[in-house]
């Protein structure tokens, strides 16, 4: 059986760009990578499958031997390209999301830069908040400016200092009093303390010893209603509720009314004194000078509470989400270049030398795309002297760039699914290369040579996240995706212009997340969606499952599959589909967010990534 070659731009093909956007396929010598290198993302083939061989069929009970492990990676789930000993990575330093290289030997970092129009655009940034920010002229940002500006948040960017903590804390802590303390009482309530603590607030505020925890709770509603209830109906609205710490926990105490669903819109003294008996017992309400000073000893002690010109860099400088901050896209090797897309969809060429800028393009400004909610996710594909990226929007979900120049040759304009976060793949389907991808709404696949729109296949798709990446073999696709959708397979069939995606089957079993699927053989193997999944490729017929380390991505080489929970734990396992069967496990110390970079085996070595945390063990025989 023929498999369909993803050919990333390291085999031996390439593209020339004639007149009229057109494309016709012309020899030319590159760089091709070798069996023990990862080239991109999902390794040499795209499809998570290393071409090395000679490696442990067995870890020791502590799993293979550390060789090195690195925190320089920086922040973010980006995994890694590995290619002529060099590992190439993404991830946000200090708050400034880089692009870095560092020797797969040793770990140490041989370069880390940003693409040089996107360094000058944070530099303009910071130039004009440091002007804006430092109202007395004195060189840097103070406590009470930062947490005016950035509230809480600014300590993620304060570098730490050596030194005593608790004389910094009471000088930190004297600062904000000085500024909020309006009535000069040494307690901040929460109107005065809310505006730069912002949800923060009642971290601060710590319970009482001992305390009478009902009787405090009676002594604050009494206080509340005193304070907020202007007309005097004993209750408090919403309305009045505004501006207080009541205001984000009025649907928490507003009882329900019986018989229905809701409550009544106010707020009496008993249902306050009830709530703060359960949520915040023992606490007084208000936030004291020695609280404050206690905070910043315990949860800030190394930093100044000043913000440098360089530090300020930080709140600007990557890709911001609840989910966990910094770029989510591997680099894409080729040759001497490096191709990078950023979470906040800035794509560049970069000299692997020396992360030298050859050119930069914006997803968004130069080509009107629209950011995902999660943020721009995708690896680049290199297809020829095509680079395949998926801005998504009203200008055309994929779009081509020249690879030397990053000039657009076409973009898909009868397309207009948004971004998500899988990645690209060249294939060849009934006799048409193209590029298959997974939109908002469906996976697809668009003529390489003018980005027209061949086929679609909506069945897999959710309106939350499509993040894995399909499986393409001869005329078959398969993808997943998660939120309680399922599977399914299709046929493209037809010729030319006129192909049709026909079913084959769809189900729910293997939903994939984030975490991939790998074929080997007739056969799939996902852990994406908690359970380790072997499914038969042409029938979806389930050969076996098991818990094995839970949810979260694998890879495979030499026959074997490693298991990666978002949970720190990975597993060795035998690709069969005789069943589970089991050559080891290890755990590796979580950095407080699930682990989402897949793993990657280059040159005898297996590479784990957590955050700004990196390793490498040793999978050759001993």
């Amino acid at each position: 059986m023929h498999r369909v070659s993803m050919l990333s731009g390291l085999t031996g093909f390439a593209l020339s760009i004639i007149a009229a956007g057109t494309v016709t396929y012309v020899a030319q010598a590159q760089v091709p990578f070798g069996p023990s290198d990862w080239p991109q993302w999902r390794g040499p083939n795209r499809d998570g499958i290393s071409l090395e061989q000679g490696l442990a069929k067995e870890w020791p009970k502590d799993g293979p031997r550390k060789l090195w492990e690195s925190t320089a990676a920086g922040v973010g789930y980006s995994s890694l390209a590995v290619q002529r000993k060099r590992i190439y990575t993404m991830g946000d330093l200090f708050g400034v999301e880089h692009v870095l290289a560092l020797d797969a030997a040793t770990g140490k970092v041989l370069w880390a830069v940003q693409p040089e129009p996107v360094a000058r655009l944070l530099i303009e940034k910071v130039d004009a908040e440091f002007k804006s920010l430092d109202r007395d002229n004195n060189g840097t940002i103070d406590e009470t400016e930062a947490l005016a500006r950035f509230g809480w948040d600014f300590n993620r960017y304060d570098r730490p200092e050596s030194g005593d903590a608790k004389p910094r804390a009471v000088q930190r802590a004297g600062a904000v009093f000085g500024l909020a303390d309006k009535d000069n009482d040494q307690r901040l309530q929460f109107e005065e303390g809310a505006p730069l603590f912002r949800d923060r607030f009642n971290a601060l505020d710590v319970s009482e010893p001992d305390a009478d925890v009902a009787e405090i709770a009676a002594r604050r509603s009494a206080d509340y209603l005193k304070r907020l209830d202007k007309d005097g109906d004993k209750a408090i609205s919403r309305t009045e509720a505004r501006g207080s710490s009541l205001e984000q926990v009025f649907n928490q105490i507003d009882q329900k009314v019986e018989g229905t669903d809701k409550g009544d819109e106010k707020l009496d003294g008993a249902e306050i004194a009830a709530f703060l008996v359960k949520n915040q017992p023992g606490r007084d309400g208000v936030v004291s000078r020695a609280e404050l000073e206690e905070y910043y000893a315990k949860s800030q002690p190394l930093g100044d509470g000043r913000l440098t010109r360089e530090e300020l860099r930080g709140p600007f400088g990557g890709y911001r989400n609840g989910m966990g901050d910094g770029p989510r896209s591997t680099p894409t090797v080729d040759g001497e270049f490096l191709f990078v897309e950023g979470g906040n969809g800035d794509v560049a060429c970069l000299r692997t030398e020396n992360g030298a800028t050859v050119w930069h393009a914006n997803l968004r400004n130069d080509f009107a795309g629209g950011l995902p909610g999660w943020g721009y996710s995708e690896s680049p594909l290199v297809a020829g002297n095509l680079l395949i990226v998926t801005p998504g929007g009203p200008k055309g979900t994929l779009l081509a760039l020249e690879k030397a120049t990053g000039k657009a040759v076409w973009q898909s304009g009868l397309l207009k699914d948004g971004a998500h976060y899988s990645s690209p793949v060249l294939a060849e389907i009934a006799g048409v290369r193209q590029v298959v991808q997974f939109g908002s709404a469906s996976v697809f696949g668009v003529d390489l040579r003018d980005g027209k729109l061949l086929w679609t296949y909506a069945a897999p798709a959710n309106g939350t996240a499509n993040c894995c990446m399909p499986i393409v073999e001869d005329e078959y696709v398969y993808a997943s995706s998660a939120y309680g959708t399922g599977g399914g397979l299709t046929r493209i069939s037809g010729g030319g212009e006129s192909l049709v995606a026909e079913q084959v089957y769809f189900d729910k079993k293997l939903q994939c997340h984030h975490g991939g699927i790998v074929k080997i053989g007739d056969y799939l193997y996902s852990n994406a969606g908690g359970t380790l999944i072997c499914m038969e490729f042409k029938t979806g017929k389930i050969a076996w499952q098991n818990r094995s380390v839970g949810k979260g991505s694998l890879i495979a080489a030499d026959g074997m599959l490693y298991v990666f929970s978002e949970g720190h734990e990975i597993a060795l396992v035998e690709a069969t589909p005789s069943g589970y069967h089991e050559h080891g496990r290890f755990k590796i110390a979580g950095h407080g967010l699930p682990s989402w970079a897949h793993p990657v085996i280059a040159d005898g070595k297996l590479f784990l990534r957590d955050q700004e945390w990196l390793a490498a063990y040793d999978l050759r025989n001993p």
